[in-house]
C-alpha cells in the first residue's frame, strides 16, 4: 500500500482522468441541451480513442493507489475505457466486412474544411436577383478522356452556400471525376419544391456544360449530404416538379445519399429518443412544417410528396444509402425500410450502415467512418460510372 499521502493524490488523479469519460458519455447519450452540446458530441464520438488515454492511465494509476476506493476507480476507468473503443471496434468491424481498408495513422488527418485547391464558380441560374452558383473541381492531373460527373448537394440547417466540406470535392475529383457542387434555395418557408426545382436546374446546366469542363453527360452520380440526401433522390428519383429553369433535365447513373430522410409521412419511424427530448428537436419540428407549411395531417400530400421512399419503383437509379447508426436528426429504421424498398423494386443498391456515427460524421476526414465511406463510394461509383 502506497505511503497516505501518495495514495490520496494517486486517487485524486484517478478521478480525474475519468471526468473526460463521464462527461463525454453523458454527451453522446443525452438529448442534447443545445446546437453546441451536440456539435461536442458528434466530436466526442468522431475522436473517441483518444478518450482512452486518460481512461488507461485512470485504471493503471487506481490500480497502483490500492484499496477500496482504488479498486473502484481503476473499476471506473476500465469501463470508461471499454466504452472509448466501442465505436473503434464497431467501424473496424464494419471496415472487415466492407472490405474497406482502415488506416489507424490517418485518423489524425484534420477536419474536411479545407483542401488544397480553389474551385472554379460559375452561376447556374437566377432567380430575381439572386445567382445561384456552382463550384467546379477538376483533378489535380487532367485527363484526355471525358470523365464521369458527380453533382454534389450540401446539406444543412439554412441557406448555405455550395461546397461546405471542399476535401471531399478534391478526394472526388482526383479519383478521375468532374464534381459540381451546386447552391439552391435552402427550403423557402411554404415552398419546399424550390429548393428541388433548383436541383433539377443545375442537373440540367450541368447536362448542357460538362463536356466544357472535362465531364461525360451520359455518366452523372447525385450525391447528397443530409437535406442535401433527400433533394439527391427528389430529384432523381421522379420528374414531378420541373426545373427552376429552361432545361432539359438528364436521366442519371447513380445516386448517393448519406444520412438523409426518406419517410416525412405519419407511417415513418419515431424521431430518434434524442431529438424528442431535446430543445433542437422543437427547433427542428417547426423548421419541417415552416417548409411544407403546417403539420402533416394538415398537409398529407405534400409529406407523401417529400417522401423519396413513396417514389421508388424499377425506374430508380442505383442507389447508394450511408446511414450514421447513432443519428440525433434520422432513425437508422427509416433508411433501413428505404432500403427494403429498394430491394422489393429491383433497384441495384448497397447500404453502408455506419455504427456509433453521428450526423455529419464526414466533417472528420480522417475518422474510420469517413475511410470506410471512402471506400465504399469509391466501390459504388466504379461499378455505375464506368
Amino acid at each position: 500500500m502506497p505511503p497516505p499521502l501518495l495514495r490520496r493524490t494517486l486517487l485524486v488523479f484517478s478521478g480525474l482522468c475519468a471526468l473526460p469519460g463521464i462527461a463525454s458519455l453523458a454527451l453522446v447519450l443525452s438529448p442534447p441541451p443545445s446546437w453546441e452540446a451536440w456539435q461536442y458530441a458528434l466530436l466526442v464520438l468522431e475522436f473517441s480513442l483518444f478518450l482512452a488515454l486518460p481512461a488507461l492511465l485512470g485504471l493503471l494509476v487506481g490500480s497502483f493507489a490500492r484499496g477500496r476506493w482504488g479498486g473502484a476507480l481503476a473499476v471506473v476507468n476500465a469501463l470508461l475505457l471499454v466504452l472509448a473503443l466501442v465505436p473503434s471496434v464497431a467501424l473496424w468491424s464494419t471496415a472487415r466486412d466492407e472490405g474497406a481498408p482502415l488506416s489507424p495513422a490517418a485518423y489524425t488527418a484534420g477536419l474536411s474544411t479545407t483542401t488544397d485547391r480553389e474551385p472554379t464558380t460559375l452561376t447556374y441560374h437566377r432567380v430575381a436577383d439572386t445567382p445561384l452558383e456552382l463550384d467546379v473541381w477538376t483533378p489535380a492531373v487532367p485527363a484526355d478522356d471525358p470523365l464521369p460527373v458527380v453533382v454534389n448537394i450540401h446539406g444543412g440547417a439554412d441557406d448555405l452556400p455550395q461546397s461546405l466540406l471542399p476535401r471531399w470535392d478534391t478526394w472526388l475529383a482526383d479519383g478521375d471525376r468532374v464534381v459540381f457542387d451546386v447552391d439552391y434555395r435552402f427550403f423557402p418557408d411554404g415552398a419546399w419544391e424550390e429548393s428541388v426545382a433548383d436541383v433539377r436546374c443545375a442537373l440540367g446546366w450541368v447536362g448542357e456544360h460538362a463536356a466544357e469542363h472535362g465531364g461525360d453527360p451520359e455518366r452523372i452520380a447525385v450525391t447528397g449530404q443530409s437535406a442535401g440526401g433527400l433533394l439527391a433522390l427528389l430529384a432523381t428519383y421522379t420528374d414531378d416538379t420541373p426545373p427552376s429553369c429552361e432545361t432539359e433535365v438528364p436521366e442519371v447513373t447513380a445516386v448517393v445519399a448519406w444520412y438523409s430522410v426518406t419517410d416525412g409521412t405519419p407511417d415513418a419511424p419515431a424521431i430518434p429518443w434524442r431529438q424528442r427530448h431535446s430543445p433542437v428537436g422543437d427547433e427542428l419540428l417547426e423548421s419541417s412544417e415552416a417548409m411544407v407549411g403546417g403539420p402533416p395531417e394538415d398537409y398529407p400530400d405534400e409529406y407523401e410528396a417529400l417522401s423519396p421512399i413513396r417514389s421508388v419503383g424499377p425506374q430508380s437509379p442505383p442507389t447508394l444509402v450511408i446511414t450514421a447508426g447513432h443519428d440525433l436528426f434520422v432513425d437508422p429504421e427509416d433508411n433501413r425500410r428505404f432500403v427494403d424498398r429498394l430491394s422489393g423494386a429491383g433497384v441495384p443498391h448497397h447500404h453502408l450502415e455506419l455504427p456509433w456515427t453521428e450526423h455529419m460524421f464526414d466533417l472528420n476526414w480522417g475518422g474510420f467512418a469517413s475511410q470506410i465511406t471512402r471506400h465504399a463510394i469509391d466501390v459504388f461509383l466504379d461499378e455505375h460510372l464506368a
